[in-house]
């Protein structure tokens, strides 16, 4: 590694030039914690089963092992000579390491103090998961495959945009709290203030109160169940359930917000038994079908179906909503992403399909979806037999 003049670079020219050539990029302060980093490193996070490390401070060198050096290393390189280049392995489960050719370099704090690194890293070809050789756990290279086609990672290409995705989600998470929250407290004052508010408004406002207290109650619980989801596996309680009770039950739990459209079920006669977690499957099936009911306009169809194949038993939510533009399907499984559609208020921040996905992960179940913009959408949970 030559040595080179100490240097500190400026962020927005040095991030315009390097996601020219580099697929993940991370940005760190001065002893290596991760500050900012843009989508690739949430989905390798989350195909190694890792999402919940990003949802505390985490350090680059619980992430990454240099080649033939130690993380302090790096750090000093960047320090004392302004950049770094190398490779560091994304260390994936029993230490098997994802290898990725790296740049780095020293960054001036005008910005943010706390931006003091910035690393690129492009992901090397390779065929199968490159293993530490002083691990000798046994571990199936055919379980997670990589390789550059199948990484399919939007790039986030400068400063501004990696800021915007965190203020995108603070000013959704803000909207659908205050929003409930404004309308509860102004038709609580109103009531409060007119005693003698006649009994058919008194009833109407009583029931905007209760809805937004539900909506609210709703993103509060979205929240928790994504947290407890990604950080403790262990609470799913497995029990005999049976699928057409859980789809029966979708049905008419939802069939209240369908008025407007045709919605209709159907299922097989046989039973059908399976080992699952009865509450979190039935969350899992109902955020399907409350996506479908609310996303397919007046007039159109919503169908929920139970059937099986010779590998698996499948059931379908099929509606001929809004479907999803193609730009949107590769990121509608990811936290707190909501399609954007010009005219349409989305409400929610975003968890539902995510929380869904992980629900049937847990459970080894697989989600698969088909959609055309404009046309409907159709998702599958396939439960092998």
């Amino acid at each position: 590694m030559g040595r080179k003049k100490k240097k500190s670079f400026k962020l927005v020219e040095i991030l315009n030039e390097g996601v020219k050539n580099y697929d993940m990029i991370i940005i760190t302060d001065s002893l290596g914690k991760v500050t900012l980093y843009n989508n690739f490193l949430s989905q390798l996070c989350n195909s190694a089963n890792k999402d919940e490390i990003l949802l505390q401070d985490i350090y680059l060198e619980q992430l990454f092992k240099p080649e033939n050096e130690n993380f302090l290393s790096v750090l000093t390189e960047l320090k004392e000579h302004g950049s770094f280049s190398g490779d560091l392995n994304f260390i994936l489960s029993f230490n098997q390491l994802i290898p990725f050719e790296v740049k780095a370099f020293k960054i001036n704090s005008e910005i943010n103090e706390n931006f003091s690194f910035v690393f690129f890293f492009k992901l090397k070809e390779i065929n199968e998961i490159e293993r530490d050789p002083l691990e000798q756990k046994k571990f199936k290279s055919d379980s997670f495959k990589v390789s550059n086609k199948n990484l399919n990672f939007n790039v986030i290409t400068s400063l501004e945009e990696l800021e915007q995705m965190k203020e995108n989600f603070l000013s959704s998470i803000s909207h659908e709290l205050r929003t409930p929250l404004a309308s509860i407290i102004g038709f609580a004052e109103t009531i409060k203030n007119d005693p003698a508010l006649p009994r058919e408004i008194f009833n109407e406002f009583i029931d905007i109160i209760l809805n937004e207290g539900k909506r609210l109650a709703a993103t509060i619980n979205d929240l928790l169940d994504i947290s407890q989801l990604y950080k403790n596996s262990s609470t799913l309680q497995f029990r005999n359930v049976e699928l057409q009770q859980l789809v029966k039950k979708a049905y008419e739990q939802l069939k209240p917000l369908a008025s407007e459209i045709e919605f209709s079920i159907h299922i097989q006669e046989k039973p059908i038994i399976v080992a699952a977690d009865e509450s979190k499957l039935q969350q899992a099936i109902n955020n399907l079908v409350s996506n479908a009911i609310k996303f397919t306009p007046p007039k159109g169809k919503v169908v929920i179906s139970l059937h099986e194949t010779d590998n698996n038993f499948i059931i379908e939510v099929t509606d001929t909503g809004f479907g999803i533009p193609e730009k949107d399907k590769n990121k509608i499984f990811d936290r707190f992403y909501k399609v954007s559609r010009p005219g349409i208020e989305t409400r929610g921040v975003g968890l539902g399909l995510s929380i869904t996905k992980k629900i049937l992960d847990l459970h080894g179940y697989s989600l698969e979806f088909e959609s055309k913009e404009n046309k409907g959408s159709t998702f599958k949970i396939l439960i092998p037999k």
